[in-house]
């Protein structure tokens, strides 16, 4: 616990140090939150008030997990590519591990400098009563959420071992994540058939459950979202430490 305490400043220091970088990230959401609000306002007229706000607040929301949640596929690459992924092999720890404590500091960073505006303007938003019991399983679901999206990364990372450079892979993730995940566009506004495929899928179980859950948080639905959570986490890692194996026995060193 100690070793991933550490893990977790280092990330969390390698945050604030970037702090410059990530006012610049601050200012690009400010700007597409305010492209979004006017976007979905002429998309939206003559619908009633309620429903603008409510899917504003559902956008924003999802802009703010699009903030915090990892890049560790981009994380791997770097370390595959520079070569240093021949020094966090020989550590302690797994890589995973290191790579998911390095990245929660990181995105405890990005919430303090970054995701706390993205949170005041959702209050400020918001056209629905906060209860306690709304943000604690709106919290859970978001946590968990997190961790699927990270070993989602992890998975995708793994392909560095093989192709050296996950670019076109990561665009093509970015494809399906925007069909798939409801974290440009709320999912209530699918057609039936891309729901029900999204509803089977894991992408939207990063993103659009969680943002479906804060605007109707009740209990048998919170329950159905962590289930299925609960069930891709575990199938990821269990894909994962299957293929880690593997890809490691074909890593080739190029950096110095």
């Amino acid at each position: 616990m100690k070793y991933r305490l550490i893990l977790f400043k280092i990330g969390l220091k390698k945050g604030l140090a970037s702090k410059y970088a990530l006012l610049f990230y601050l200012v690009s959401a400010l700007i597409s939150l305010t492209v979004q609000y006017f976007l979905w306002k002429a998309v939206l007229a003559g619908k009633p008030v309620s429903e603008f706000k409510q899917t504003f607040s559902y956008l924003i929301l999802m802009q703010l997990l699009a903030i915090l949640f990892p890049k560790t596929s981009y994380d791997v690459d770097d370390k595959v590519r520079s070569g240093d992924i021949a020094l966090d092999l020989l550590k302690p720890v797994t890589l995973a591990t290191q790579l998911f404590w390095e990245g929660a500091g990181y995105s405890v960073a990005k919430l303090l400098i970054v995701g706390l505006v993205d949170v005041l303007i959702y209050l400020w938003v918001l056209d629905f009563q906060v209860t306690l019991i709304m943000v604690v399983m709106v919290a859970v679901a978001a946590a968990l959420a997190y961790l699927l999206y990270f070993e989602l990364e992890l998975l995708l990372g793994l392909w560095s071992f093989y192709a050296y450079s996950i670019w076109g892979i990561s665009a093509f993730k970015e494809a399906i994540l925007l069909i798939l995940a409801g974290n440009v566009f709320p999912a209530y506004f699918y057609p039936q058939a891309l729901k029900t495929l999204a509803a089977y899928l894991p992408f939207q179980y990063s993103f659009g459950a969680v943002g479906l859950l804060a605007q109707h948080p009740t209990v048998p639905l919170f329950g159905q979202i962590i289930v299925i959570q609960l069930l891709y986490i575990a199938l990821f890692a269990l894909l994962f430490k299957l293929l880690y194996q593997h890809a490691v026995s074909v890593t080739v060193i190029q950096g110095g």
